[in-house]
């Protein structure tokens, strides 16, 4: 029951998402969504979430066998975090990225649940890094740059906005593409998920 609940949530979202960007610009749409989903989010944050829309999550799986040594080892620090109350679950366990959701960030929160098993969720994340389609890096940066203007016009405000988008200009300049998420992101939502490709996680 609980699963069909979040999984109805989510699907209320892309729904939401595709309607919002009929009604108006949906990159503007979903940078505003991010703010106040994530209110510290800052200029890095948006650029994963869009990157991650349109890259996925094919840079994070070097081999299977790694892939769930990785998981398992976040699963117990979660674990550990959250028995010590450090922080607590998030309400959103379902979060579609960027402007068209093609992925979807899935809280490793449901895996401690029993809500989905380890090799589910793992075996759903390689398939969405082998199956899933990503933009080139040409395309990619084409798409930032356009994110970044709609930044620049519309939500200067964000902390360091500026300074930000020229720092990121310089990492892309030199092939870094993937980024982390910002300090005031990790110390405020501590996020611990995979990405899983729209299709699959439906």
């Amino acid at each position: 029951m609980k699963t069909r609940k979040t999984l109805a949530f989510f699907l209320t979202v892309v729904v939401g998402m595709v309607v919002a960007g009929c009604q108006g610009d949906p990159t503007r749409e979903a940078i505003s969504r991010q703010l106040e989903q994530y209110p510290e989010s800052r200029v890095q944050d948006i650029y994963k979430s869009f990157c991650q829309d349109n890259l996925g999550p094919g840079h994070l799986i070097p081999n299977s066998e790694r892939a769930r040594a990785y998981l398992l080892s976040e699963l117990d620090e979660y674990r550990r975090d959250l028995d010590s109350g450090l922080y607590g679950k998030p309400e959103l366990r379902y979060v579609p990225v960027g402007d068209k959701g093609n992925y979807v960030r899935v809280d490793l929160s449901v895996v401690l649940d029993g809500l989905v098993d380890t090799d589910t969720l793992l075996d759903a994340f390689v398939r969405s890094a082998n199956e899933g389609t990503v933009l080139t890096e040409t395309e990619w940066k084409e798409k930032w740059s356009s994110v970044a203007d709609v930044i620049r016009k519309h939500f200067p405000d964000i902390p360091d906005a500026a300074q930000d988008l020229a720092a990121i200009d310089s990492l892309m300049a030199e092939g870094n593409l993937i980024l982390h998420h910002s300090e005031a992101f990790g110390e405020a939502y501590h996020p611990h998920y995979r990405i899983v490709a729209r299709d699959i996680l439906k």
